[in-house]
C-alpha cells in the first residue's frame, strides 16, 4: 500500500510509502495544474488529476512522475472518479458529468445534470453514481449513462459518501449537516445537525464508526455508525479536509490544510502517530 496526497497550492502529488510512511516523493506537476481530487489506476499506474483551474484533465505517470498526456473538457472541474476502464468527471460550470475512455481519452458521453455538481461516490455494486449538487442528490446509472433517481433537496449537499454495508448515502452539506439518504430511493432517513463545516466522511466497519472532517471545529468528529451520535472530537489543531482510512481499518489518515500536514492517528483510541509534512494545502488522501 502507498498513500498519495494531492497539493493544491503547490501543485504537486505527494507519495508516503508503507509502512514506515515517510515521503517517498513529492511530484511537481506544472504551474498550470492545480490538483484537489484525483483517482489512481493502480493496474497502469497512473494518476487521472482535473485542474481546478482550466479544465484540463492531466494524465501522470506515477512511475517516472511525468505528465504523459492532458485533456481539455474546460470549466470548473471538481470531482473525478475511475470505473471498468471509463473516467468520470463532475464539471460545476457545465452542470454535467464527463465520461471518456481510460484506454483512449475519447469521450463517450456526457450526462446533463443540477447545478453545481460537486462530491459523488460510485457504487461498483449496483453500477450507480451518486453525485451531490447545491439542491439536489442525483443518481446515474453508468452503465447505460443516463439520470434513473433524482430528489431535491433544501440543503446545500457538498461531498458525498457511499455506506456499502447498510446501502446508505452520507452527505455533508455547506450548511453544517450530515443528511442520510437511502440509497435505493433517495429517501432522507437521518439528518445530523451537530456540525459547522463538514467535509469528507468515511467509515470504519470493523470499529463501527463514521468520520466526518470539519473545518468549522477543526476537528474530525467521530460518530457512532448504529446511532448516529457522536462519540468523540479528535481535535487537529489545523483544518481537516482530506479523509482515508486504511484497508485493516486501523489508520485515519486526515490533511491538515492549515498546517501543511498529513496527519496519520491510530483508530483504536485515536490517538496521533504521525505528522508528516507534505505539500502546500493537502487536500485528497488516497490509499492503493
Amino acid at each position: 500500500m502507498k498513500v498519495y496526497i494531492s497539493n493544491y497550492l503547490s501543485q504537486s502529488i505527494s507519495i508516503l510509502d508503507y509502512p514506515n510512511f515517510e515521503l517517498e516523493v513529492d511530484i511537481k506537476l506544472g504551474e498550470d495544474i492545480y490538483p484537489h481530487n484525483f483517482c489512481i489506476d493502480k493496474i497502469r499506474n497512473l494518476a487521472y488529476i482535473p485542474s481546478s483551474l482550466g479544465g484540463e484533465v492531466y494524465v501522470l505517470n506515477l512511475s517516472t512522475g511525468k505528465i504523459i498526456d492532458d485533456i481539455s473538457i474546460g470549466g470548473n472541474l471538481t470531482n473525478i472518479a475511475l470505473w471498468n476502464d471509463e473516467i468520470f468527471i463532475a464539471n460545476q460550470d457545465s452542470n454535467s458529468i464527463y465520461v471518456l475512455d481510460a484506454n483512449t481519452l475519447n469521450p463517450i458521453g456526457l450526462i446533463g445534470i443540477d447545478n453545481m455538481p460537486h462530491g459523488f461516490d460510485i457504487d461498483t455494486k449496483n453500477n450507480r453514481l451518486y453525485v451531490a449538487c447545491v439542491n439536489s442528490i442525483i443518481c446515474i446509472d453508468i452503465v447505460n449513462k443516463c439520470i434513473c433517481n433524482k430528489i431535491d433537496t433544501d440543503f446545500k449537499a457538498w461531498h458525498i459518501k457511499i455506506d456499502k454495508e447498510k446501502g446508505e448515502i452520507y452527505t455533508s452539506t455547506l450548511d453544517g449537516k450530515v443528511v442520510v439518504l437511502k440509497a435505493e430511493t433517495l429517501e432522507i432517513i437521518k439528518v445530523i445537525d451537530e456540525f459547522l463545516i463538514p467535509i469528507q466522511i468515511c467509515f470504519n466497519y470493523e470499529d463501527k464508526k463514521i468520520y466526518v472532517a470539519d473545518m468549522g471545529h477543526k476537528a474530525v468528529i467521530v460518530l457512532d455508525y448504529v446511532t448516529g451520535n457522536i462519540l468523540d472530537f479528535i481535535k487537529i489543531d489545523g483544518d481537516p479536509q482530506g479523509l482515508q482510512i486504511s484497508n485493516d481499518y486501523k489508520l485515519l489518515f486526515v490533511s491538515d490544510t492549515k498546517n501543511n500536514l498529513t496527519k496519520i492517528y491510530n483508530t483504536l483510541d485515536n490517538s496521533l502517530i504521525k505528522n508528516i509534512n507534505v505539500g502546500k494545502e493537502p487536500t485528497t488522501i488516497l490509499c492503493v
